[in-house]
């Protein structure tokens, strides 16, 4: 009996788990926290979970859902979609080169 109310309350936990691209081989791994990290500083960028608690990142500097330059971390995008940290830094780009070429062709 209480292994099965345990189970149905912690369904949730198992529900809002996030997956995140890791490492230089962009495996994909299961992240025990809410969020995903890409992280680049000068030529280097590097893909991993988010911290809980105290040793969450995108909590500490308030990201979410975006990026954002930190002095000695450098450029931080947090976000929370499973395999969000990918290499395309805004969801928003490919629209946006999509929107220019129409117009490009357009009016030439």
């Amino acid at each position: 009996m209480y292994l099965r109310i345990f189970s149905f309350l912690s369904l949730p936990l198992f529900c809002w788990a996030v997956q995140c691209y890791s490492g230089s081989q962009l495996q994909v791994i299961e992240c025990p926290a809410l969020s995903c990290i890409k992280q680049t500083l000068g030529f280097d960028t590097v893909r991993y979970c988010d911290g809980t608690g105290v040793s969450s990142i995108c909590q500490t500097y308030r990201i979410f859902e975006t990026c954002e330059s930190i002095p000695n971390l450098g450029f931080i995008c947090c976000c929370s979609g499973n395999l969000c940290n990918s290499s395309i830094t805004s969801p928003y780009i490919v629209t946006l080169i999509a929107s220019f070429l129409f117009l490009f062709y357009r009016f030439n």
